[in-house]
């Protein structure tokens, strides 16, 4: 069940962008596609193409939100759905920025495209009737991907369910960052993992703190004062209910967090806590030190390594997965360049025959020029991807090039399977890099590294400042000998 609903940007469309790009919702970028500009300078972009048509329009682009019912759809479905949503809307003659975004029950594509085609510079004109078009084709679209198509009941339900009530200014703010309920989850089936024998156990307790279990694809929390459930998974890494069944049953493995007993409030107003903090910080610097040597690291410059490889690793698989998105776009790209070039083959073919016939020439320009402008973008095309070069060529000398529409298709939905076990590698190296920085933090912690790296910096900083200052004092002194000669004599 999608919902849509779409409103102009008349201001700030940077800020725009960069929100719905924002790398915690979009899985580090993972889940953003673009469509004839690009992420960085798509704001720039959209201004050019308007100084390029003297278009007047005061609107700089339309936002379009295309929200789904949870636990219906995956991350990436909901992105390609929305990838077939802009094509079947905007007919690839706007420029578009579609990026998913995963951190809330509820995933949704932030669509952002321009005010005005790149073709002709007409303007979008955003009514009832276009809205209706889009509603139409994202009901269209779900039916085609056995996701459910809303009703006005439906409809209703959604709207009451998002009509959220606040106490108070702070209480709405806390849940509009979406931290207050996320870190206490997180805090919450912290201890209960430290409690718990096994995963019944676990669940029993998570109940006993008042939250509502919804268990299914991914398993989601609810507390009292919650309206919506909250997927675990979205909390961290450590969070899935594969990997929080892993740490019930490694509990006793399981790290706690260093204190900083120095400005810790509690610790100045109660001996016994300190006492205990001390002696809390002891076991779990000792523990740190094990599970590091355990993972195969003998010091902590190879552990630094270690952590900074599998950062490596990660933003290589994430340019892996960007390539391949890319790849995938380009060849729905030329994919109308080749229609078009057969279509126009034999006003091409009677112009190389005759090339000299202005008479011809004159009746066909159009078709030739069009077919010549296609046959240059296959040509690039062929250059960025020369492996598809046999495919696309040996097919298109035939008249009909089924085939290579049905390879180019077969082609591009085996690179949606390589991203998707490019997505499962990435997220298992993401769960790696968390445990690996919590072992890095405890260390830092306990062995005062950051403090003293800042201590450091402060003391050189002074430092500098009263060279500085010295050099300044020198300067002037001088200047005012040059100045006053015959006082120096006195």
């Amino acid at each position: 069940m999608a919902v849509t609903k779409i409103h102009p940007i008349k201001t700030t469309l940077k800020k725009a962008i960069d929100y719905i790009c924002n790398g915690d919702k979009t899985d580090d970028e993972i889940y953003v596609t673009t469509h004839l500009c690009s992420r960085e300078n798509a704001h720039k972009e959209f201004e050019l193409t308007k100084k390029q048509f003297n278009s007047r329009t005061k609107t700089l682009a339309h936002h379009l939100i295309q929200s789904f019912v949870p636990e219906e759809v995956s991350f990436e479905e909901a992105h390609q759905v929305g990838i077939e949503l802009c094509e079947k809307i905007l007919g690839g003659k706007y420029e578009y920025i579609l990026a998913t975004h995963i951190d809330k029950d509820h995933i949704h594509n932030h669509i952002i495209f321009n005010s005005i085609d790149v073709d002709e510079g007409k303007i979008y004109h955003s009514y009832y009737g276009s809205y209706m078009n889009i509603r139409n084709q994202s009901d269209k679209l779900c039916k085609e991907h056995n996701l459910s198509v809303i009703d006005q009941e439906a409809q209703k339900e959604i709207n009451e369910i998002r009509r959220r009530k606040f106490v108070n200014w702070y209480d709405w703010n806390e849940d509009k960052k979406g931290s207050s309920y996320k870190s206490r989850l997180q805090f919450d089936i912290d201890r209960t993992i430290k409690q718990s024998i096994n995963w019944q156990a676990f669940l029993s307790k998570m109940e006993s703190y008042g939250y509502e279990i919804k268990q299914g694809k991914h398993i989601a929390f609810r507390s009292k004062n919650q309206q919506r459930f909250t997927r675990a998974k979205t909390i961290g890494a450590n969070y899935t209910e594969e990997r929080m069944k892993e740490r019930i049953l490694n509990k006793d493995k399981e790290l706690g967090n260093i204190i900083d007993i120095k400005n810790n409030h509690k610790a100045k107003s109660s001996k016994g806590y300190e006492y205990w903090a001390t002696k809390h910080n002891l076991k779990t610097a000792a523990s740190t030190l094990v599970e590091i040597r355990n993972k195969g690291f003998n010091s902590m410059e190879e552990f630094e390594r270690g952590i900074s490889r599998i950062s490596i690793e990660k933003n290589d698989l994430k340019r892996e997965f960007d390539k391949m998105s890319f790849e995938q776009k380009r060849i729905k790209e030329v994919v109308k360049h080749i229609q078009i070039c057969i279509s126009k083959r034999e006003h091409y073919e009677g112009y190389r025959k005759n090339p000299n016939d202005k008479i011809y020439m004159m009746m066909n320009k159009k078709d030739v020029e069009a077919y010549q402008k296609s046959y240059e973008e296959i040509d690039i095309f062929l250059k960025q991807f020369p492996h598809l070069k046999e495919i696309v060529l040996g097919e298109m000398r035939s008249k009909s090039c089924k085939n290579l529409f049905r390879e180019l298709n077969e082609y591009s939905k085996n690179l949606q399977e390589q991203q998707g076990g490019i997505i499962k590698k990435y997220n298992s190296l993401a769960a790696q890099y968390e445990e690996l920085e919590h072992l890095k933090v405890n260390m830092n912690e306990y062995l005062g590294r950051d403090k003293v790296e800042k201590e450091k910096e402060s003391i050189i900083k002074t430092l500098n400042r009263e060279k500085v200052r010295d050099k300044d004092t020198t300067k002037e002194t001088a200047r005012n000998n040059r100045k006053n000669p015959k006082e120096i004599d006195l």
